[in-house]
């Protein structure tokens, strides 16, 4: 029901104030309504700001667990001969150029390892050792092209590839059809009995 209008009495005229709808019964607001309670805070204090992913915080995070799925993948490989420098991915990638009749020497060799570890006892992944490789080159050449190949119970002969071995141990060799080549020697595969073939690259010069 709507409340009729007001008159006001001035010193000039009398007028009529038409009536508030806010102030009818059922609408609007009263003066004098309770105010709506609060919702309480959520319990642990105020909601923690996430940062995004452009922040250097979440970048920085994000390169190290790339990096270390990287390197789980990709394990270093680390056996010395003697008390040498633990280079043996770089020897192996020697190994396959110096196939080719190309001359690589031993300091060719340790240029290329300290392009990938910063102690001779640290070791370096394969693919770090193609990558320095693909970089810096190796005797002045650099690889045409290198890609994983899957890894079979056994090698075929007529791939040469790179190994990554674990002896036990972990140990990088090349595999050709005439056996294992390391550290300057020739193997059969089968001196190696409890070896497992972790990963296997095919290289291009």
């Amino acid at each position: 029901m709507k409340k009729p209008a007001k008159t006001v009495v001035t010193g000039w005229a009398t007028i009529k104030v038409p009536a508030q709808p806010g102030n009818a019964p059922g609408r609007g607001k009263s003066a004098h309504a309770k105010p709506a309670a609060r919702k309480p805070p959520p319990k642990g204090g105020p909601p923690k700001i996430v940062p995004g992913w452009f922040h250097p915080a979440v970048q920085a995070a994000q390169k190290k667990k790339a990096a270390a799925k990287k390197a789980k993948k990709h394990p270093k490989r680390q056996l010395a001969l003697g008390e040498g420098v633990a280079c043996c991915a770089a020897e192996a990638l020697a190994a396959s150029l110096r196939l080719l009749g190309v001359p690589v020497g031993d300091g060719d060799v340790l240029d290329l390892y300290w392009r990938t570890a910063a102690d001779p006892d640290a070791g370096a992944s394969i693919l770090a050792t193609l990558e320095a490789a693909e970089r810096y080159g190796l005797a002045g050449i650099r690889p045409v092209s290198w890609q994983p190949v899957k890894v079979p119970d056994f090698m075929p002969a007529d791939i040469p590839a790179l190994l990554g071995v674990d002896l036990p141990g972990p140990h990088a060799v090349l595999a050709t059809p005439d056996g294992w080549h390391s550290w300057g020697g020739l193997y059969d595969p089968a001196v190696f009995p409890d070896a497992v073939i972790e990963e296997a690259w095919e290289v291009t010069w």
